[in-house]
């Protein structure tokens, strides 16, 4: 999994693309205006005074959609607290759904994943790093949009439907009901990815079973992709080292570069190359064949694989 760094002036923006919307659609719910009828939901008097709230009180609204992911469990348990009601908790959460998803999420107009993703930058999957999450705009007719997971579930947490730091870029696999799903961190013990507390939380390492010495790159070979740290719910719910069993080619090629000081003698030739110039990272890279900087390790599908088995190999520092 990738570590993702706050980004307070984006979710500064987020809210303030957002603001209006969510309090006109409060105000429109609270005077009924909801569905198709027209009437006024049955709304319990806890969830009434949560919709004033966010109606009136520009602070409230912001905190809720631009709190830290650290924080967003305590929102949850604020809910929990002060506006869960048992006997109404499914027609609540039908209000708020209507409030957060069907009139804002899901709407084009009010909320753009193209930009959402554009303005994060990432380009890989943030749960695997196996998979582009690239976006193509500019096309009405059948725009590639691109996934966002709900770290904490729209259909069980409605209200953290926009919350900035809840929405997370994934690819179509993390995101199915076959991985993370609708499967609530709460109960699984996930970790949002803003919360990592360092890149080598997740750490890739190899071990040889098998392999040709002469014909090494031949399909005579058995290497097992591994993580040697690693956080035991993401790599169950995420399947991540049945998965980097797929990438074990990769592996091997890298151990391949490792031999006969191949990595030596090319990062001589491209620090005496009088025509290019390069940097140490870029000369990294080109040595590893993907990114080489953990700043850069979402630009890339595999990147974080490259530069821990890399590293490991000594191919970089």
């Amino acid at each position: 999994m990738i570590r993702l760094k706050s980004s307070p002036k984006v979710a500064e923006s987020h809210y303030l693309l957002l603001k209006t919307r969510i309090q006109t659609r409060a105000r429109n719910i609270l005077l009924g205006r909801i569905g198709t009828t027209g009437d006024r939901p049955d709304i319990n008097p806890n969830i009434e005074a949560y919709l004033q709230s966010l109606r009136d009180d520009d602070e409230t609204l912001h905190h809720l959609i631009t709190a830290p992911a650290d924080q967003l469990r305590g929102i949850i348990a604020n809910y929990q607290q002060h506006y869960y009601v048992a006997g109404s908790a499914v027609n609540d959460l039908r209000v708020l759904y209507n409030l957060f998803i069907e009139s804002v999420y899901d709407k084009t107009s009010h909320f753009n994943k193209l930009n959402f993703i554009k303005d994060i930058d990432l380009d890989t999957c943030v749960y695997c790093n196996r998979s582009y999450i690239y976006y193509l705009s500019g096309m009405a007719d059948s725009p590639i949009k691109p996934e966002i997971d709900h770290f904490y579930p729209k259909s069980i947490y409605p209200y953290l439907g926009l919350s900035f730091y809840n929405l997370i870029p994934s690819c179509s696999t993390c995101n199915s009901p076959d991985a993370k799903g609708a499967l609530d961190p709460v109960d699984e013990d996930l970790i949002n990815p803003y919360e990592l507390d360092s890149d080598s939380q997740f750490l890739f390492t190899y071990k040889i079973n098998t392999i040709d010495a002469l014909r090494p790159l031949s399909h005579k070979y058995d290497i097992q992709v591994k993580l040697k740290y690693k956080i035991d719910g993401h790599n169950e719910i995420f399947k991540l080292e049945k998965l980097y069993e797929q990438h074990s080619d990769h592996v091997l090629e890298l151990i391949v570069k490792s031999k006969g000081r191949y990595a030596e003698a090319f990062r001589r030739y491209l620090q005496s190359y009088s025509e290019l110039k390069f940097d140490d990272f870029e000369i990294d890279r080109l040595i590893l064949g993907n990114y080489a900087s953990i700043k850069e390790v979402n630009k890339r599908p595999l990147a974080k694989l490259y530069q821990d088995i890399g590293r490991e190999l000594k191919l970089i520092k």
